[in-house]
């Protein structure tokens, strides 16, 4: 298989981990929080998406492992994707430091319809290939996202071809940390922090 990127419209380039986002904005920062960043990098083939993500910070809050569990409680590293251009309906993956995950979708594109999928064939990580790592002052997960699962519930998506653009954000987050943050990739426009705002979602180009 070929392995291709998907690139920011504006693409930079990585300290030492190719990505194609820079989650660094914060636009519910207090006076004084700390900056809070990570980094992420979506990959695809004529099957699946392939999501790596990177959160640069020593301290993380895991507590959540079964799969469906409110993992933005912990330290969180999230993507959230329409898949049809033209449509706000969207996927949201979010997964913690033990890559506990949290997999939803909204079709009217709105946090208000936004639900859980409890499709017992997804509920194990497996299905995914999700995984989670650490080092030195970062921890990262990584996962699959097939095209056959998105058209379960988006049949009208199709397999990326280079030059389409891809609507999504990414983020990192705690709720529960001692000084809750949160950390977009492209600037959500909203009085509180709030993610599910498919409007607000940047472009990838696929390679």
């Amino acid at each position: 298989m070929i392995y291709r990127k998907a690139r920011e419209c504006s693409c930079g380039a990585g300290n030492g981990f190719r990505t194609s986002a820079v989650i660094e904005t914060m636009p519910w920062r207090g006076l004084g929080e700390p900056v809070r960043a990570a980094r992420a990098e979506l990959c695809y083939d004529d099957e699946a998406f392939y999501v790596r993500m990177r959160a640069y910070e020593t301290s993380v809050i895991a507590n959540r492992r079964n799969f469906g569990d409110p993992v933005c409680r912990d330290s969180c590293l999230e993507f959230f994707f329409a898949p049809v251009p033209g449509d706000n309906a969207y996927f949201n993956f979010e997964l913690n430091p033990l890559a506990t995950m949290y997999v939803g979708f909204s079709p009217a594109g709105t946090r208000a319809d936004s639900r859980l999928i409890t499709d017992p064939d997804i509920s194990d990580n497996s299905f995914f290939s999700a995984s989670s790592s650490s080092g030195a002052g970062f921890w990262e997960v990584s996962y699959r996202i097939p095209y056959s699962f998105i058209r379960l519930f988006a049949p009208a998506f199709k397999t990326p071809e280079p030059g389409d653009v891809l609507r999504c954000n990414f983020y990192t987050c705690c709720d529960d940390a001692p000084e809750p943050y949160y950390t977009v990739w492209h600037r959500v426009d909203a009085p509180a922090p709030d993610f599910h705002r498919p409007e607000s979602f940047g472009a990838l180009v696929f390679e």
